[in-house]
């Protein structure tokens, strides 16, 4: 609890905000994961910020049947097309990429861990938005077999 204490009291006193000003702070204490990921997203200032927390995000065609899957053995189709969902299901709540605070990852083969960064990061680069705190599982399978991958995401707005 002190460290939590400690991080939030650093960034409050390195950023100068006024109060209803939503400030997000992006951390990272190791070198190895600079470029990766965020190791610590500190929120300041959300009195009246909107927590929106969407359910994983996979490759499920969104006008299709129950378990009809986009790009079947294609993690970076897969990928794109969840990162597709994922910034229409942000805009519908009045959102955006940078407000992505926290992100876990599921993926069932470690082999896909490259094909999954460069598409991950692609996104953000599309975006200008900063890479947010990030969990990345390997799983045995999905909801859907054909599923690759699926992303959870929470995101901080005003």
């Amino acid at each position: 609890m002190l460290g939590i204490f400690a991080v939030g009291a650093m960034a409050a006193a390195t950023v100068g905000y006024a109060r209803d000003e939503l400030v997000k702070q992006h951390y990272n204490y190791s070198e190895w994961t600079k470029g990766r990921f965020a190791e610590a997203v500190v929120v300041e200032g959300a009195k009246d910020a909107r927590l929106i927390f969407l359910s994983g995000i996979g490759a499920e065609e969104a006008e299709g049947k129950p378990g009809e899957i986009r790009a079947p053995n294609d993690i970076a189709g897969q990928c794109a097309y969840a990162f597709e969902k994922i910034d229409l299901a942000l805009k519908r709540n009045e959102a955006n990429a940078d407000d992505i605070v926290k992100m876990t990852v599921y993926l069932t083969s470690a082999d896909f861990i490259p094909a999954f960064s460069e598409c991950r990061d692609a996104y953000f680069e599309k975006t200008g938005a900063r890479l947010p705190a990030e969990t990345l599982l390997i799983i045995s399978r999905l909801a859907w077999p054909d599923m690759l991958l699926e992303v959870d995401i929470n995101a901080v707005a005003r």
